[in-house]
């Protein structure tokens, strides 16, 4: 069955590049609506890419905080529109720029309360305005895994292959009007879906659809407690035997790099992991490098203190149990504004 996969997957990429056409001059951002994984659940991605990555191997994931959406949601709010210059699109196409030889997906959260607060129940159990309950479990390991790879599909899908246009009477032309190799690729994505499917139901392998060798991962504000829950289930796996399996052991071997950047929630506590537990199974897994980057926003916020007291515990547990963690406080003699918090994505890196 893998060998099907890799053979199916191989030959619908092989036609996309012949399928492609012209060079990609900037980043090129596409908005790939829902993509939904075989448990059911879906996320809306935002993809970004420039040439350099067209041959990639290289994934970064990102997770926004509040207020970050569609630059249409945005402008139409009284005072989302005052930040668009940092919306889900704009910061698919910065990172592009940032990171030039990875695929991009900015990870939309599946639920915007009032059209502010971002949610990302599909990862961690959240509150009315997004506040997390972390739990132990593998939930948002597997379902990254899976969104990343079918992302990645669908992103194949969609520069490789262009869905025919509906006639007047809104029905689809005959499949013998298409070229054959468009057939070809049509009947490729079907086959790669269902050897995906059957491997997942068989718990066989996810991300071996998509060759993947490098992931980063990003939280920014609200987007942290993502990164926060996925290093919970990181330590689960280690603890408790019956959740570690191979694929969640493979897809946790290609993360090379997470960010947390400026992370801050509603919550009461906890904005920060600070379980010397977690933070030492985190600490134990050597490839990967842990970059903190914070503001006065957050850590030097005094309605908010136990932000700055849980980032340096977070800091100090892993740098004592010998993880490579850097720490970088930006815009430190500037007094904390909500337009320097966004502006960290421009500076972090």
């Amino acid at each position: 069955m893998l060998s099907r996969v890799t053979n199916s997957v191989t030959a619908c990429l092989l036609l996309a590049v012949r399928l492609m056409s012209g060079k990609i001059e900037g980043p090129e951002v596409l908005q790939l609506g829902a993509v939904s994984v075989p448990s059911g659940l879906s996320n809306d991605l935002i993809y970004a890419s420039t040439s350099s990555a067209s041959h990639s191997t290289s994934v970064l994931a990102f997770f926004g905080g509040d207020v970050q959406d569609y630059p249409e949601n945005m402008l139409a709010h009284r005072d989302n529109k005052h930040y668009v210059e940092w919306s889900l699109t704009s910061v698919a196409a910065l990172l592009a720029t940032k990171f030039p030889t990875h695929h991009i997906f900015v990870v939309k959260p599946n639920r915007m309360e009032r059209k502010t607060f971002s949610c990302f129940d599909n990862f961690v159990e959240s509150n009315s305005v997004g506040a997390p309950t972390h739990q132990p479990g593998t939930a948002a390991t597997t379902h990254l895994a899976f969104l990343i790879s079918e992302g990645l599909k669908k992103v194949q899908f969609r520069k490789g292959y262009h869905l025919p246009e509906e006639t007047d009477d809104g029905i689809l032309p005959h499949p013998h009007l298409q070229s054959n190799e468009e057939q070809d690729l049509q009947q490729c994505t079907k086959e790669t879906s269902t050897c995906f499917q059957q491997n997942s139901d068989a718990n066989s392998s996810d991300e071996s659809n998509v060759e993947i060798n490098d992931i980063t991962l990003i939280g920014f504000s609200k987007g942290c407690v993502v990164l926060n829950q996925l290093i919970t289930e990181f330590h689960s796996m280690t603890t408790v035997k019956k959740l570690e399996d191979q694929v969640h052991k493979n897809f946790i071997s290609k993360i090379h790099n997470m960010y947390w950047l400026d992370g801050g929630h509603a919550g009461g506590s906890k904005t920060w992991i600070t379980a010397p537990a977690i933070l030492k199974s985190l600490a134990a897994l050597k490839h990967i490098n842990i970059f903190i980057h914070v503001t006065p926003y957050q850590v030097r916020d005094e309605q908010r203190p136990w932000i700055r007291k849980e980032c340096k515990a977070f800091y100090d547990i892993l740098r004592r149990a010998g993880a490579k963690v850097n720490y970088s406080l930006h815009f430190e003699d500037e007094p904390a504004s909500l337009i320097l918090h966004f502006r960290i994505l421009n500076k972090f890196i």
